[in-house]
């Protein structure tokens, strides 16, 4: 190992407080402000100020805010290349109510805290006084894990000699969209192409939070994410023939009962289990008060896999939507024919049909019904999109409502439906089982680090096999295959227009992952802190540990 310790703590600690100093807002303007503080890091390294080649700002494709990726290759002897990422943008900080012009400034946050000038928890103020912990926004989430990483570099920049690669890609807007993470793979797969690069491992430094026995914890892979949304429409009618219209609150609210906390698509892959699905949102289309019924409803719902793919998923969502349309028709046929027995007329089935589709199918009705028209309405329709999206005056929702309710225009068949769609963002479930002999050495490796952390610092390391709090790592590797891949890009709505993933450079450029970050605390809250001892040593020496073994450096 390379590691020095009484070298290392200054560092962190002057890169930590000039890196959470720099205000980077997610999604806003002031996320660009890193780029200074990176280009004042890079002409503070040696390395890199002689080698200018080997550092610089990606420029995210299409970008509304003009982000740019920092980036840096440390060149060794060999391909042999571990990438380190971590995201420099931070929660808004309003939280901080009269103390928000010293959350950046953890020192003096820590002063005005032990002043009493914000009413802080007894478990809070025990950490506070006990000298332990870092304040401040940013300083766990993530920019702690991202001085080590920086401090890390600057070490081994020092060293003749060093043996292999180590790129560095910091990333904004992981709180949002992830569109940095997105933007670098591109970069990632030019610095493969033009050094000849074999990526060996992806290092994320984001915080782990202790729960049972306060067992610090790495993970080896990072829970996937899709936002499935479900649109209905009904049948107009008045209130008083209710029996002659079809409600889509009712349909939708079946399907969300069917869904709500469906056991079906629980997984439990290693160590972990994921939690249920859970719905977001659900509101009626409309927009002013009648005695009529609405014409239609939508709704999205959050599902977080471990290992199924996204087609996997909606197969059984559809299902679903099919029992929950055959059960409405069933309840209403009942509900009308006690109506008329109780009215005393004759009863006559009510024949609704059971009618579901994915949007792809959707989309090809619309081309198959309309025609040049659509397409031409439709791309009028996604540049509008766009330029209300990029502008923040469209939430995703509203886009992706937007774009259904188009294409309907242009379907010839009016009848009650249910559309199904995906809606940005999306996450990968990443785990390193997933690259088979790939990962071994990896496997090999935490081996290691766990028993280094048991012999010097008397630690029980867990190893979670997906780290559940979404992360940059679900970029780093992709093990479908071109039907998946096709299958997200016909049914996520703004794909390519607004929102693009590159799966395929993902899957080319594919490796295994690792989360090695410090224990922190109250994430996105006016407490959050970091614990020094993890910052300043336990988490850089594991860190180094992995850069030594997988690099042969000694």
């Amino acid at each position: 190992m390379i590691y020095n310790q009484d070298a290392m703590r200054g560092l962190i600690e002057k890169n930590l407080l000039e890196f959470v100093g720099t205000r980077s807002d997610t999604n806003s303007k002031e996320e660009r402000n890193i780029e200074k503080f990176f280009e004042k890091w890079f002409n503070s390294v040696e390395y890199f100020k002689n080698n200018s080649d080997k550092c610089g700002f990606f420029e995210i494709p299409g970008d509304y805010l003009d982000r740019k990726v920092p980036w840096c290759l440390l060149k060794g002897e060999g391909n042999d290349t571990v990438v380190f990422v971590h995201h420099n943008d931070i929660v808004e900080t309003k939280d901080y109510g009269m103390l928000e012009n010293l959350c950046l400034k953890p020192y003096e946050l820590e002063k005005a805290f032990k002043e009493g000038k914000m009413k802080l928890s007894d478990s809070v103020k025990e950490d506070l006084f006990s000298e332990k912990w870092i304040f401040g926004r940013g300083v766990s989430d993530m920019k702690g894990g991202g001085s080590i990483q920086l401090s890390l570099i600057e070490k081994y920049s020092e060293i003749e000699s060093f043996r292999g690669n180590i790129v560095l890609i910091s990333v904004p807007d992981e709180e949002n969209l992830s569109s940095g993470m997105r933007g670098a793979i591109l970069k990632l797969k030019e610095l493969k192409d033009k050094y000849n690069l074999e990526y060996k491992l992806m290092i994320n430094s984001e915080p782990h939070e202790r729960e049972d026995g306060l067992k610090p914890t790495l993970y080896d892979g990072s829970i996937g994410k899709i936002m499935p949304v479900v649109y209905v429409r009904g049948k107009l009618a008045h209130v008083g023939q209710i029996y002659s219209g079809l409600n889509p609150i009712n349909l939708l609210s079946e399907i969300i009962r069917k869904t709500e906390l469906n056991t079906e698509f629980i997984e439990r892959v290693g160590n972990t289990t994921n939690p249920p699905p859970t719905w977001l949102y659900h509101k009626d289309r409309k927009t002013v008060y009648d005695v009529s019924l609405p014409i239609s409803t939508c709704g999205y719902m959050s599902i977080l896999p471990l290992r199924s793919t996204p087609k996997s998923i909606m197969d059984n969502l559809k299902n679903i939507c099919i029992e929950s349309f055959k059960k409405v028709i069933e309840d209403m046929n009942e509900s009308y024919k006690t109506y008329t027995n109780i009215a005393e007329i004759e009863y006559k089935r009510l024949n609704w049909e059971s009618n579901v589709k994915l949007y792809s199918e959707l989309y090809n009705e619309a081309i198959r019904d309309s025609g040049e028209n659509f397409e031409k309405s439709y791309k009028n329709l996604m540049m509008q999109i766009k330029e209300k999206f990029n502008s923040n005056k469209m939430t995703t929702i509203e886009a992706a409502i937007a774009i259904i309710e188009k294409t309907l225009e242009y379907v010839k068949d009016v009848s009650p439906c249910i559309i199904l769609a995906l809606t940005p963002p999306y996450y990968p479930s990443t785990n390193n089982n997933m690259l088979g002999e790939k990962s071994e050495e990896i496997y090999e490796i935490i081996g290691a680090a766990k028993k280094f952390a048991k012999d010097k610092y008397n630690e029980d390391y867990v190893v979670q096999s997906y780290y559940n709090g979404i992360s940059d790592l679900s970029y780093a590797m992709f093990a479908s295959d071109k039907d998946d891949i096709d299958y997200i890009a016909n049914n996520m709505l703004m794909w390519q227009d607004v929102y693009y993933i590159p799966l395929e450079i993902i899957k080319d450029i594919s490796m295994p992952v690792i989360n090695i970050g410090p224990w922190g605390k109250d994430l996105h809250k006016y407490t959050e802190r970091v614990y020094k001892l993890d910052l300043f040593y336990k988490t850089p020496e594991l860190i180094d540990l992995f850069i030594s073994k997988l690099l042969n450096n000694k």
